[in-house]
């Protein structure tokens, strides 16, 4: 574990143990606190996640993936990643509902983004298949 990842986790632990304070001195200050340690964490995560992106890129290139099958996948991680975050700030604000809908309805984002991959790769298979004579 490195050095950030003890500073983040410090900085989540503060922002928690501050908000369950707030909770019952000014439960009106609670929501805003936690929405801004939320988002400040977030950024940071992103930052961190730069060389992770700078990688898979890199991946991607040796392994002669078709840019727009690279880009695909690429923004349905980015889809899930936004949708955890916000699915889990909306059970945290009391509206489970409301997260548990946000996720389908990424989900099926997801399907859709996803469609013409899966479409292509079973027009390969079937290619391959025919190259055979099955």
């Amino acid at each position: 574990m490195g050095i950030d990842t003890y500073k983040l986790c410090g900085a989540a632990l503060i922002c928690a143990v501050a908000a369950f304070l707030l909770r019952y001195v000014k439960k009106e200050f609670e929501l805003p606190l936690t929405l801004a340690g939320s988002i400040l964490l977030l950024i940071s995560a992103c930052a961190m996640a730069r060389p992770i992106a700078e990688y898979l890129t890199e991946l991607i290139g040796a392994s002669h993936l078709v840019g727009d099958a690279a880009g695909t996948l690429m923004r349905a991680l980015a889809i899930a990643m936004m949708t955890k975050m916000a699915s889990d700030l909306c059970r945290e604000m009391g509206t489970p509902s409301v997260a548990s809908s946000l996720e389908m309805a990424a989900k099926f984002e997801i399907i859709i983004l996803t469609l013409p991959l899966v479409s292509s790769v079973i027009e390969s298979v079937r290619g391959l298949f025919a190259g055979i004579g099955i």
